[in-house]
């Protein structure tokens, strides 16, 4: 599937949630596992992490991962 540019993917049994915006890609991860598994797959692929956020505490804890895409590239979706 190619994805949208300024696109939100999101749907309710989406264990990650994606957002594209220009040369950016925001992901919102559930817990710190998903964080590491995301960061490795775009990475691999050329993405590279902007900007990490912590959202809210305890169950209700999100992360926040902002990755750019390298000049002159299309993104890379895992």
């Amino acid at each position: 599937m190619k994805m949208k540019e300024d696109a939100i993917y999101n749907e309710a049994n989406n264990l990650i949630y994606v957002k594209s915006e220009n040369d950016k890609i925001f992901i919102i991860c559930k817990d710190m596992s998903q964080v590491d598994t995301v960061q490795k797959k775009m990475h691999k692929h050329g993405n590279l992490m902007v900007d990490f956020e912590e959202w809210d505490e305890g169950e209700d804890k999100k992360y926040i991962v902002t990755f750019n895409v390298r000049d002159g590239q299309k993104p890379v979706y895992n």
